[in-house]
């Protein structure tokens, strides 16, 4: 088939119609929300032939493994050989790992739903300085031996004691003590109040929290401490790692990874799933190129890829009836992720330090144009630094009166002509924003290709349109320029909010702001604001289903977009084609049981909704 154009993109996406709200499933942090175990009913293509009658192997690490049976996906973040441990330094999650680790509970952020897992409830107590978590009967590691409460306070306490641990931030900072009542009772002491501990340390949603993993102490105690930090974890005479989950460790070399499938998992053996994995073999490779992802997928090689941009994706599905979205064969080709986008600023630059700059710059952006060019209409404008999950659209329509005063997405260069003026500025000779010696304003924007590549050059256009001397940069260490004040603007999304706003508002905390030169990752913008900050300290001091947090919420987003420290642009897409040749049921729109990516921690779930399609070759 011919390759779509971008006429046609353009048509489809303006066709395209809004995708339907979904709907809230009401959970909560404080206590065990309502447990789901299993994914939707099966989406099924009767077109598939019958799949044959096939014995699961039962030994491990496994030998051959049909195509049919193993699932393989790329990544960019390369192999390294037998790096299985989650606390030593250099270890990724993204490359496979996730399928090794269980937490206490997964959450869904598009259907809004918490699976409980090896937790069955979660309690605080009145000032959330105290919690009783309750896990399942029946638990065991890979070897045989029962997982019991003692593994998560000693995984915990081990975060805690041992500097330099992977994940251990909030251990370090707010743990007391861990303590196992009995078998399947932990009870946790923190010195301070921590309303959404369980959320962000024991509940795996996409790559975001601490997302702990829980280490067998009956393996562990034997490992010093000061061994930690570089403990592989790989030994296959040993069949380590020893793992909760289905999957283990088999090859693991530069080239590739396999995860093999356990003789036996805990939770078929106690009914909390009804079947194993219908992959038995996962195998993790490099992601090179979308070109080079697009023609594996084609071919079928490959079932699930990076995340691409929405013409290459457009371009990749319409030639080959077996891939598909998570919009299916239209825009735009994949879901909201977490990540919304801005034009951030380093507030601590001249003049950007200005609110009044930095509205000059909102006034001056076109986000739908931005859309339109640069993804074809394939996409949403953001107005704020939310993602567009349920939760999160309650709050954001809970301040419809404060964003319909702060518009951030009224494009009127008349404003923004008048607010530099109102802040001193003129434009020099050359028709540059510049300041009282006809030095122009650095307007260059920092942005990294290709995740950038085609939505950047539009933006530095409007800039310079609006008299800001910008330019698109990307260097090679254009993600350490952004955060150490070399970018006075540049694009950056926000790893925040999920499910209430409180990650969110700890994205902009004045005491992590990092000096001038050095990289300020705890606080990009390097901005705060005493009214903010309180609204922020009240918030963490409050439980995540109070109705006192839809009132702090607009307390501090009054302050928030009256001093824009960021100008929002776009909601931030995952588009990630995915095979259905060999398995199908991959969440969609119609079917959200977990977000698509696979180098999340949230990968299993999506194993565990796969079903074999009944192709037994790439011929059929």
């Amino acid at each position: 088939m011919s390759k779509i154009t971008r006429r046609e993109f353009l048509r489809l996406g303006l066709a395209a119609g809004a995708a339907a709200a979904l709907t809230a499933c009401g959970a909560q942090a404080t206590t065990a929300p309502e447990e789901a175990t299993s994914v939707p009913e099966e989406v099924t293509d009767e077109t598939a032939p019958e799949m044959p009658q096939e014995e699961r192997p039962t030994e491990f690490p496994l030998g051959d493994v049909p195509r049919h049976r193993t699932l393989i996906y790329t990544y960019t973040a390369a192999p390294i050989a037998g790096l299985c441990n989650p606390f030593a330094s250099g270890y990724s999650s993204q490359n496979g790992n996730a399928c090794l680790l269980e937490p206490g509970a997964y959450y869904s952020a598009h259907s809004d739903k918490t699976y409980m897992w090896l937790a069955e409830s979660a309690q605080n107590n009145e000032d959330a300085t105290e919690w009783t978590i309750v896990f399942r009967k029946g638990i065991k590691w890979s070897d045989g031996t029962p997982f019991t409460a003692a593994d998560v306070a000693g995984s915990m306490e081990t975060l805690k004691r041992v500097p330099g641990l992977n994940k251990g931030g909030v251990f370090v900072a707010e743990l007391d003590s861990a303590e196992a009542v009995d078998d399947t009772t932990l009870k946790v002491n923190l010195n301070q109040t921590d309303f959404r501990f369980f959320f962000k340390c024991l509940t795996f949603r996409f790559d975001l929290g601490d997302h702990t993993a829980f280490m067998p102490q009956h393996v562990w105690k034997d490992v010093p401490d000061d061994e930690l930090v570089n403990f592989m974890w790989y030994d296959l005479e040993k069949n380590w790692p020893i793992t909760t989950g289905p999957y283990g460790v088999g090859i693991s070399n530069e080239q590739y990874t396999n995860y093999d499938l356990h003789p036996s998992w805990w939770a078929v053996e106690t009914g909390l799933v009804d079947d194993y994995p219908a992959p038995w073999r996962i195998q993790y490779q490099l992601y090179t190129t979308d070109t080079n992802g697009a023609q594996l997928l084609i071919n079928k090689e490959v079932d699930h890829t990076l995340d691409m941009r929405p013409l290459v994706v457009a371009s990749t599905v319409i030639q080959a009836d077996h891939l598909t979205t998570w919009t299916g064969r239209k825009p735009p080709f994949g879901y909201v992720d977490w990540w919304p986008i801005s034009v951030q600023f380093c507030t601590e630059k001249e003049p950007f330090d200005n609110p009044k700059v930095r509205w000059a710059v909102a006034y001056a952006l076109n986000q739908q144009s931005v859309v339109d060019i640069g993804w074809a209409g394939a996409g949403k404008v953001a107005n704020g630094p939310y993602p567009e999950f349920p939760k999160m659209i309650e709050y954001m329509d809970g301040i419809k009166d404060i964003t319909d005063q702060y518009n951030v997405l009224e494009f009127n260069l008349d404003k923004t002509n008048q607010l530099m003026e109102e802040a001193g500025f003129s434009k020099n000779a050359d028709g540059w924003w510049a300041f009282e010696d006809g030095t122009p304003i650095d307007g260059d924007l920092y942005a990294a290709v290709p995740l950038f590549g085609d939505v950047a050059p539009i933006v530095a256009e409007q800039l310079r349109t609006a008299g800001f001397k910008c330019e698109h940069k990307a260097p090679p260490d254009v993600w350490a320029a952004k955060v150490d004040g070399r970018a006075s603007m540049f694009l950056f999304g926000h790893g925040g909010a999920t499910i209430d706003p409180y990650d969110t508002f700890a994205l902009y905390v004045k005491a992590n702001a990092a000096p001038m030169g050095e990289q300020s990752w705890g606080n990009i913008t390097r901005w705060d604001d005493p009214t903010f900050a309180q609204a922020r300290e009240e918030m963490n001091n409050t439980a995540m289903d109070d109705p006192k947090m839809t009132d702090l919420f607009k307390q501090g987003m009054q302050v928030w977009y009256e001093q824009l420290p960021d100008a929002p642009l776009v909601q931030w897409y995952h588009r990630i084609p995915v095979s259905s040749w060999y398995f199908t049921n991959w969440p969609d729109e119609t079917n959200p049981y977990m977000n698509s990516a696979l180098w999340h921690t949230t990968m299993l779930q999506v194993i565990l909704g796969l079903k074999v399609s009944g192709h037994t070759s790439a011929s059929g």
